[in-house]
């Protein structure tokens, strides 16, 4: 069920992230993983940034957190303004106090992002001494147990003293979440969230991500591939490939009048009940980003190319809320067409 946005105020951004280019080196090859992504989120809202996996929906995640740095990569333009700073001008130490307590990240695997050899409320305890190192014991213990209420533990203690491998999925993914919301963030990003889950226990997931946001007002970022769960999920959607936001606009925007061909294929590949007509498989493959082409990178992909797509590459155009880059969206190019 889509959740009521209507209770959000978006009227400022939280994140303002400006021409942010960034590269990862792999063997002797220089992968191109962002190419000048601009994007704001507004506060209070969920965003969510949606794609086939290799678009560049993670690194733009890692990248927010400082997480792209030599020797496997490094961010080489842009800005990511947050609360008035860039944050990419951080060192090591301002980075340690501003992860996780400004901005937290989920990610999709939780069984490899909980210490194996530490029991639950070790690993929460240390979530919260690592930004208040001289906190009190009883209150360290009344954070702790309150952030397994808020993710709808029901025998807290003996989730606590449990260990990663003698819980389920599910149970870990809340974990992560209570990890996430302990030092209660402005920001939160949760990428691809629900993909190791069961059907059954991703709603409840998701569902327990919307109640948080609203408790805690929180501005959720949500990384998926999943356009039908960006639909229910999401106040506005950032289609991207290739490095690049290819269309940013509402949810009900996007899937009333998608305008770029790429964010069509994604839709008409999701699988709809009850409707007679198949899901079509997107055909071809996610372009090489080692090997960036000159024109469109979809342009191999698309139904619609046209001979410019081949040679240039499109700008960005503005219609309406939308704005997306296709050349099929040039007046004068159209009417040639």
């Amino acid at each position: 069920m889509l959740e009521n946005k209507s209770e959000t105020a978006m009227t400022m951004n939280i994140l303002e992230i400006k021409n942010l280019s960034a590269e990862y080196y792999r063997n002797s090859e220089t992968v191109h993983a962002l190419r000048g992504v601009s994007l704001g989120v507004a506060e209070g809202e969920t965003l969510a940034i949606a794609g086939e996996s290799g678009c560049g929906k993670s690194t733009l995640a890692m990248s927010v957190l400082g997480l792209v740095y030599p020797p496997q990569g490094r961010i080489i333009s842009g800005e990511v303004i947050f609360g008035g700073k860039n944050l990419l001008a951080f060192g090591k130490h301002d980075w340690q106090r501003f992860r996780g307590k400004e901005i937290s990240i989920v990610f999709q695997d939780p069984f490899s992002s909980l210490n194996p050899v530490l029991t639950i409320g070790e690993q929460l305890a240390e979530t919260v001494l690592a930004h208040a190192p001289g906190m009190a014991k009883n209150v360290l213990s009344g954070l702790v147990t309150g952030a397994l209420d808020e993710t709808v533990f029901e025998d807290p203690g003996r989730i606590l003293s449990s260990y990663p491998h003698q819980l389920s999925g599910g149970q870990r993914q809340r974990i992560m979440l209570a990890m996430a919301i302990i030092n209660r963030p402005k920001l939160l990003i949760a990428d691809e969230p629900t993909t190791s889950l069961d059907v059954t226990i991703q709603k409840e997931i998701m569902d327990l991500i919307g109640k948080l946001r609203k408790d805690l007002s929180l501005t959720v970022i949500l990384i998926t591939h999943n356009m039908l769960l960006a639909k229910q999920r999401a106040d506005r959607i950032a289609v991207m490939y290739a490095g690049e936001i290819v269309e940013l606009n509402s949810t009900e925007g996007i899937f009333s009048r998608p305008l770029h061909p790429y964010t069509r294929a994604l839709m008409d590949s999701v699988p709809r009940m009850l409707s007679k007509t198949p899901p079509k498989a997107l055909a071809g493959q996610p372009p090489d980003l080692s090997s960036i082409a000159k024109g469109c990178s979809f342009a191999p992909r698309c139904r619609e190319v046209m001979d410019i797509c081949r040679s240039s590459a499109p700008g960005e155009y503005v219609i309406g809320e939308t704005k997306a880059r296709c050349f099929l969206l040039d007046p004068v190019i159209k009417i040639r067409k």
